[in-house]
């Protein structure tokens, strides 16, 4: 952690201090993988129902947990890449996966890994909030 190097009165550098490492190893996750689960019910095919994109969301999101990145899996209703799904995004950043199938999934998965890396130790990746040092959860007063 830098060294402060200014003062607060009565103490408050030490508490500062303690606060930023505290934020350093719970914040939340800011690479997601965004999976399009839209079952469009249409003429037109879906990167959801009719393509199996809550499997490979389910398989993601399982990968994703057993290997400890630190990110997230949100299912999503679109991507608008309809006729290339099942389609995956990695935001923020933009790389999509496009008509993905399980034998895909490790190669998306080093991709994410990459560049969101992997949860401090002390995480849970079933419940990172479990661990907090503040008490205040993933969000901290003046955020």
């Amino acid at each position: 952690m830098p060294q402060q190097t200014w003062r607060i009165p009565d103490g408050g550098l030490l508490q500062a201090a303690w606060q930023s490492k505290a934020m350093e190893t719970t914040q939340p996750p800011s690479y997601r993988l965004l999976v399009c689960v839209n079952p469009i019910g249409s003429n037109k095919p879906s990167c959801g129902g009719d393509r199996g994109s809550q499997a490979l969301a389910d398989a993601l999101e399982s990968g994703i947990r057993d290997r400890r990145i630190n990110a997230q899996l949100d299912r999503i209703i679109c991507l608008n890449r309809c006729l290339k799904g099942p389609a995956l995004r990695i935001a923020p950043g933009g790389d999509f996966f496009l008509e993905v199938q399980t034998d895909h999934i490790s190669k998306v998965l080093d991709r994410l890994e990459s560049l969101a890396g992997l949860l401090p130790d002390g995480v849970d990746p079933t419940e990172p909030e479990a661990f907090d040092p503040t008490g205040f959860g993933q969000s901290y007063p003046g955020q």
